[in-house]
């Protein structure tokens, strides 16, 4: 009867559908995204397409930069005012004025990096398709979907962008000189689902969105610059460990890195799902008794997902990639741990520091995880020159997350 009713509540409140589309989207998408990868690792060779992520790691800076930290307060703030179309309309008039001076701004920095960065302009094509994924984070508007408790229409959009990629890249990509066209196939796919989900908002809710004035988006700026600064840090902490590998040990364990961490997505897409879609309903009671069992519902569920990724990575990456690529697999077995970590730390930022307008601590958290990152990862090189320390440290930054996150509970008695 407990259970019955658990979930009759999970119903009512949408938790249950946002959880199930949430999911489905990051996982179909995942798998989809994981069953091409050996078909264009193959094709166009590991050296060749580290290249791609390695891109992707510098373009993770600038969709940062124009993020700013603004989905978590316009989710929270969609969610206050989900009946009042002209503060909808506001919001997302405020957000995208935001991001479109911020895209800007990125995009003049982005050409003259370009120009005299080496490793971009050796491989520019690839970079520019890359960087072009910089428009989704300006068009889509994501967190007013997770806000709305509407996941479903973002789960068909995607899904059906990414299944349409599917058949261009089997078709076109072909050799190592290719993997521009790959970049530019995954990038110009994602665009045509930012502007569906413009088009359903301004078409099926009717919203009108408009630009703002400059002064008027001062608070918008204030309150995203503690997520904009926890982003940074945590950003810094996944972009500089890839470019540490790329700089200390090549492309080619670039890829490797980027296969244990695919390994690692697809059940981290379950996980991803859970803290979204519980973030409306949670946000709006964070009493601290249902916070203790998101918690500990959330540690259970993180243990029993990475060791099942420890059981089963081994096969996979065999299977898939071949005894060239097994060196992936210790690595995706350390990594598995961020799944635990992620989750949980996750769950004390987005319902213990949001609720309690705690803004400061998402950030010091993270700049307390990236700074743990950067010595763990020195001081391990210094001992052992291995491609391991660096998904060590990446692990134990995420319990230091966790400890710092329990010490401030504590101290100002937030649960």
């Amino acid at each position: 009867m407990r259970i019955r009713s658990i979930i009759q509540r999970l119903r009512e409140t949408k938790v249950l559908e946002n959880y199930s589309f949430m999911t489905a989207l990051n996982v179909l998408g995942a798998l989809i995204s994981f069953f091409l990868y050996p078909y264009v690792v193959h094709v166009t060779g590991r050296e060749a397409f580290g290249v791609y992520p390695y891109a992707l790691a510098w373009v993770a800076y600038f969709q940062l930069f124009i993020d700013f930290g603004l989905e978590a307060p316009a989710a929270k703030a969609i969610v206050e005012h989900a009946d009042d179309k002209e503060q909808k309309e506001h919001i997302l008039s405020s957000v995208f004025t935001a991001k479109l001076l911020l895209f800007i701004g990125s995009t003049l920095l982005f050409s003259v990096l370009l120009c005299t960065v080496s490793d971009m302009r050796d491989n520019s094509r690839i970079f520019i398709f890359a960087y072009l994924q910089t428009l989704v984070s300006l068009l889509y508007p994501y967190w007013y979907f997770q806000g709305m408790r509407n996941m479903r229409v973002v789960t068909y959009i995607n899904l059906a962008c990414r299944l349409a990629a599917v058949p261009m890249i089997l078709l076109f990509v072909k050799a190592p000189g290719h993997v521009w066209i790959y970049a530019a196939i995954v990038s110009l796919t994602s665009i045509a689902g930012a502007l569906a989900a413009w088009l359903y908002i301004t078409i099926h809710d009717r919203l009108r969105i408009r630009l703002i004035s400059i002064k008027a988006l001062r608070s918008w700026f204030s309150d995203g610059a503690p997520f904009m600064m926890t982003q940074i840090a945590g950003l810094l902490k996944e972009g500089l460990m890839t470019i540490l590998i790329r700089h200390f040990f090549g492309y080619a364990d670039v890829t490797l890195f980027d296969i244990a961490k695919k390994i690692v997505s697809i059940p981290r897409m379950f996980t991803q799902s859970i803290n979204n879609a519980l973030f409306p309903e949670v946000i709006s009671n964070a009493a601290p008794q249902r916070v203790r069992k998101v918690l500990l519902y959330e540690r259970l569920i993180g243990l029993g997902i990475t060791m099942a990724i420890v059981a089963l990575a081994y096969p996979v990456i065999l299977w898939m990639f071949g005894t060239d690529s097994m060196g992936a697999y210790p690595l995706s077995a350390i990594y598995s741990l961020t799944i635990y970590t992620w989750l949980v730390a996750g769950a004390y930022l987005q319902f213990v520091f949001i609720p309690h307008h705690r803004y400061y601590h998402v950030t010091i958290n993270q700049v307390v995880a990236l700074i743990s990152c950067l010595l763990f990862s020195a001081i391990g090189l210094l001992v052992w020159k291995n491609i391991l320390v660096i998904a060590t440290a990446l692990t134990l930054s995420g319990f230091v997350e966790i400890l710092y996150c329990r010490i401030i509970c504590k101290k100002e008695q937030l649960l």
